[in-house]
């Protein structure tokens, strides 16, 4: 009954690409693309050329999926669970107003919550970091100028510096990283207000 069901369904509301890709991914499939590397101080877990991961991050941006976000947190749960135990906070790069607004949810954000089974004590934290401008997508821009896109995007958010109190991690957490800017940018103005001993990583899903 249930192959009919499904049609019917497909009928109705199509599947997209994306969708048709993923629906047969488990987590524990999708952790065999878990392929951790550093590179110009920011961690990437997987690469976004591989179809699932590129599937599972558009359709987490644009389609609202719930399965691929939690695919993608599955991944982000591996890495974590193979950090040393540290008070740790994760902060998801923020979208400016207006295209939160438009979007309606933060995709990062939405990735972290699906995050588990991690062996010691971490916050979800989206009120320190925030984006005062609505700088053009970084993806529709050449590589020299992705580089200065990022000038002042970033601010940090004094009245709630308190969240800071006994965390001895913070994690920045982008979905994708090309030349590295929005992440450093960002690190860049977290790290003027972290006391010397907070350990600032800075963490892409995919590369």
């Amino acid at each position: 009954m249930l192959y009919p069901l499904q049609n019917i369904l497909n009928f109705v509301f199509p599947p997209t690409m994306h969708e048709l890709l993923l629906r047969r991914v488990t987590g524990a499939r999708f952790i065999g693309w878990y392929r951790p590397q550093t590179r110009a101080g920011i961690t990437y877990l997987t690469e976004y050329q591989l179809p699932e991961v590129k599937a599972a991050i558009a359709a987490t941006k644009f389609e609202h999926s719930y399965h691929a976000a939690k695919l993608l947190g599955t991944l982000v749960s591996v890495h974590l669970q193979t950090l040393p135990p540290k008070n740790t906070l994760l902060i998801p790069i923020p979208l400016s107003k207006k295209r939160f607004r438009k979007r309606g949810f933060n995709q990062v954000d939405r990735v972290l919550r699906h995050v588990y089974s991690i062996p010691y004590p971490y916050t979800v934290c989206t009120s320190l970091l925030i984006r005062p401008l609505d700088t053009i997508p970084q993806t529709s821009l050449s590589r020299a100028k992705r580089l200065t896109n990022m000038n002042g995007a970033f601010a940090f958010k004094e009245t709630n510096k308190f969240q800071l109190e006994n965390i001895e991690r913070i994690i920045i957490c982008d979905d994708v990283t090309t030349t590295g800017t929005t992440l450093a940018a960002a690190r860049k103005i977290l790290a003027s207000h972290l006391p010397p001993t907070t350990e600032l990583i800075t963490l892409a899903f995919a590369h």
